[in-house]
């Protein structure tokens, strides 16, 4: 199946069990640009294992899907769990899972996908989908590119909170050790602390680093929602970012194409408020506490000395400073930036798309098609499962939950593999 008629059926296919559905948080979705807006289960009474798992008989529970009850068949299970198997723990079914759904047929998808997320491999997998997502991996001119994916490996390994990828205090070498980040920052937040975050999103103004912080997080884009991101005022702002019109642009080269031409402020008046975040994180993702925030009159608009990035702001007082205005809250650093992006709304959804997108293959674009309410449903079962699983709940579902809820859900199933009612 090809990724659009995955993403269509997403889309469109209707429900067809019983369950409430949750309503989507707004946020916007689209690819980012600075221009446009886009906005336990039922089987036999001799259960089959499979590794540590075990399929028993009993009723679902109101967060967990009765795959079964739905008339797929053996055939349909080991159809659908062969083509996810490679992505999620990186192998061929085994043995063991051919034996499993022998038995208990589509009853035994959620004990198998429940026992990949505690195999070893899985921490791989989250791995390989921060480092798609960031598009950072390997090593260059002495810079680790590897620490995002050494976190994501690290929660998903240890059951941590999948928020803790932008609020952990810590980096993670190789081997799996906590360890200082490496920009040389007094704080860290997780993987937006890192070198290899940083330079992957290196642009004029901070633009990019911003951007990406809120498109991989929380799935926005700009102009947002006011009310969940007010704008910066105006007159707070370097002359270039407070026009409307062709009329209030001053700057040729802002008038020529550069940020949002002459409708600078729709996006920038927030945009502004995000980038400051990053003012003192040179080009390099070296931090700099001397930083000015200013434009360097010698270089290219948008860059300042020293390998960094200009200000939105035109103050130069404020043009430095790390304190700034997140979600309509305020914030000092990125650390308390990543706390507010991990705990709004929008996040886990967008995370439950990331794990989609990820699992099935999707581009960025495609994915921003996949229905909200699947992934506002998604959401509400991964904290479901959370609550179920662990003490620490109140941190937030876990790699572990957001790929078993999505990759278990009724209509992921009906996508894949069609709808039990229409096969032969």
């Amino acid at each position: 199946m090809t990724p659009t008629r995955l993403l269509a059926l997403i889309a469109l296919v209707p429900a067809c069990y019983a369950g409430s559905v949750a309503e989507t948080p707004d946020a916007s979705t689209g690819d980012a640009t600075t221009s446009q807006s886009s906005s336990t289960s039922t089987g036999p009474d001799d259960p089959a294992t499979t590794g540590s798992t075990t399929a028993t008989t009993g009723s679902a529970s109101d967060d967990e899907p009765d795959l079964g009850a739905l008339g797929y068949t053996a055939d349909d299970a080991r159809e659908y769990l062969a083509s996810i198997a490679p992505m999620v723990v990186g192998r061929l079914l085994s043995p063991d899972e051919d034996n499993l759904i022998h038995h208990f047929g589509a009853d035994a998808i959620v004990p198998i996908v429940e026992a990949w997320v505690s195999e070893p491999a899985f921490a791989d997998t989250a791995r390989a989908m921060l480092q798609v997502k960031l598009a950072a991996s390997g090593s260059k001119d002495g810079v680790d590119f590897e620490l995002p994916g050494n976190l994501a490996a690290h929660l998903a390994r240890n059951d941590r909170p999948y928020g803790e990828l932008l609020t952990a205090p810590y980096c993670v070498d190789p081997v799996g050790a906590e360890i200082p980040c490496d920009t040389g920052a007094p704080y860290a937040a997780g993987v937006l602390t890192t070198r290899a975050y940083l330079i992957a999103n290196a642009s004029r103004f901070n633009l990019r680093r911003a951007r990406r912080m809120m498109f991989i997080f929380t799935c926005s884009t700009y102009p947002m929602d006011p009310a969940v991101q007010p704008r910066i005022a105006k007159d707070t702002l370097i002359p270039m970012f407070r026009a409307m019109t062709k009329e209030e642009q001053t700057v040729p080269e802002a008038a020529n194409g550069f940020g949002n031409g002459s409708a600078c402020y729709s996006c920038h008046g927030q945009f502004s408020a995000h980038a400051q975040l990053f003012v003192r994180f040179s080009q390099d993702g070296l931090y700099h506490p001397e930083a000015t925030g200013l434009q360097d009159p010698d270089n290219e608009l948008g860059r300042s000395i020293n390998g960094l990035y200009a200000s939105h702001f035109v103050d130069p007082a404020a043009a430095p400073l790390e304190v700034s205005q997140v979600l309509n809250q305020l914030v000092d650093t990125l650390v308390d930036a990543g706390r507010v992006l991990s705990e709004s709304p929008a996040f886990y959804p967008c995370a439950a798309r990331n794990v989609l997108e990820y699992s099935f293959g999707m581009s960025e674009a495609e994915a921003v098609d996949i229905d909200p309410k699947l992934l506002a449903e998604l959401t509400t079962r991964a904290h479901a499962r959370d609550l179920r699983l662990r003490a620490d709940a109140a941190a937030g579902p876990t790699f572990g939950d957001l790929f078993v809820v999505a990759l278990t859900h009724p209509r992921v199933l009906q996508v894949v593999i069609g709808l039990p009612e229409s096969k032969p």
